[in-house]
């Protein structure tokens, strides 16, 4: 694609002058990029390609040098085969991140008083995410792992960028920022629940353990992932199918679904537990560009601690969801003081994270391929996240949605 300008431009400056330009002078830089001459190919091997590495690099070289776990107490060092996998595999994905991204710029820039321009969209997803492909150097040693925050910085690229090349007025800059905000985080959630499992196609077994094709030469049954779990061909293929569906709907400004109505969803929700009774109960439903959500959210307060319940119509995101549930996982992490789990079992994904320390966590289950359900809680045991969720009719949640 190219894009028509009014007025003559210079080509894109060197790789390490554009980095440089937009972490220190982020408004200007983006003036220049909106008018100078690229197309997505150009931008992708001159700029996404060397920065999007780094990242999946310093990861591979600090998991087989220096090992994961705690330092002086327990380390494993995964074997460089592995890890290189793994780095191919993350780097392939942060690849189709940035497209699948740009794409939902483009759909939501009418929304928020823009122009839709797919070459601009494109141009906002690669260059903001510099901040973020840059601290992933911080992955090569262990201990400076948590400075990867310093990424966040490309939220702010992202807000200053969006209104600049898609023309959308600035008082509605915060809005348009925070929606595809919450569209990346959702892609990065799936993306990572993608990649756990292939992480490990490398090790004995083989990643193509029971894959087989159909007649027509469509993929059917399972792909064995030991270690993790396994993955579902049909699953995997009929999800991609409708998010192509879900994307050109996007496209044209078109929700693919209708929404469960937000009341319903709450009424999902437990008049009482534990003695507590619900409270502050607020509900949404919002659609933008061919994305429509709706939500539920009500509060228990258990003695010293609370429970933030939340039940979620993912709508238009179920493409997204249906491909993480074609992933039969079954991963836990354990860490220094909780560990984080990750089941999928009938078709429904659950997930716990829980921090002994400081007794706080998270239990969520996604029925079917819209609907999810999620306890957060502070002061509490998992148990009593676990109680409130699987206490609810999942059933009537997932038949909702139907």
């Amino acid at each position: 694609m190219s894009e028509t300008v009014s007025k003559p431009s210079q080509p894109a400056p060197p790789l390490i002058d554009r980095v440089k330009n937009i972490l220190l002078k982020p408004s200007p830089t983006w003036d220049v990029i909106a008018n100078e001459p690229a197309d997505i190919k150009s931008i992708y091997l001159g700029y996404i390609i060397p920065l999007a590495a780094i990242g999946p690099i310093a990861s591979a070289i600090g998991m087989s040098v220096f090992g994961v776990g705690i330092p002086g107490l327990i380390s494993y060092k995964t074997p460089l085969m592995w890890a290189a996998t793994g780095a191919v595999v993350q780097f392939v994905l942060a690849l189709v991140m940035v497209f699948v991204l740009a794409l939902v710029i483009d759909a939501l820039a009418p929304s928020f008083g823009g122009q839709k321009n797919q070459l601009r969209a494109f141009k906002v997803a690669a260059y903001s995410g510099t901040a973020g492909w840059l601290a992933g150097i911080f992955a090569i040693l262990p201990p400076l792992a948590m400075l990867g925050i310093l990424g966040l910085y490309s939220l702010y690229l992202l807000y200053v960028g969006l209104p600049k090349l898609m023309n959308v007025p600035q008082e509605k800059a915060v809005g348009y920022t925070a929606v595809t905000v919450i569209v990346m985080i959702v892609l990065g959630l799936v993306f990572s629940l993608l990649s756990a499992p292939i992480y490990k196609f490398g090790m004995p077994g083989g990643f193509l353990s029971g894959a087989a094709t159909g007649a027509t030469g469509a993929a059917v049954g399972t792909v064995a992932v030991p270690g993790a779990g396994s993955l579902d061909l049909a699953k995997l293929e009929a999800a991609t199918k409708q998010m192509e569906a879900q994307a050109s709907a996007m496209q044209a400004g078109q929700a693919t679904v209708a929404t469960v109505d937000p009341a319903q969803l709450l009424a999902l929700m437990p008049e009482t537990y534990q003695g507590a009774s619900r409270s502050n109960p607020t509900t949404s439903a919002d659609q933008a560009g061919g994305i429509a959500v709706a939500n539920a959210e009500a509060t228990y307060a258990l003695g010293a601690g609370t429970v933030r319940l939340k039940v979620s119509d993912l709508g238009s995101m179920s493409g997204l969801t249906a491909m993480a549930q074609a992933v039969n996982v079954n991963r836990t992490e354990t860490t220094a003081t909780g560990y984080k789990k990750i089941v999928s079992s009938n078709g429904r994904v659950v997930t716990e994270d829980y921090d002994n320390s400081a007794k706080s966590g998270s239990y969520s289950v996604l029925v079917g391929p819209r609907i999810n359900i999620e306890a957060q809680g502070d002061n509490v045991d998992m148990a009593t996240l676990k109680g409130l969720v699987d206490g609810m009719d999942l059933a009537r949640a997932e038949g909702l949605a139907k």
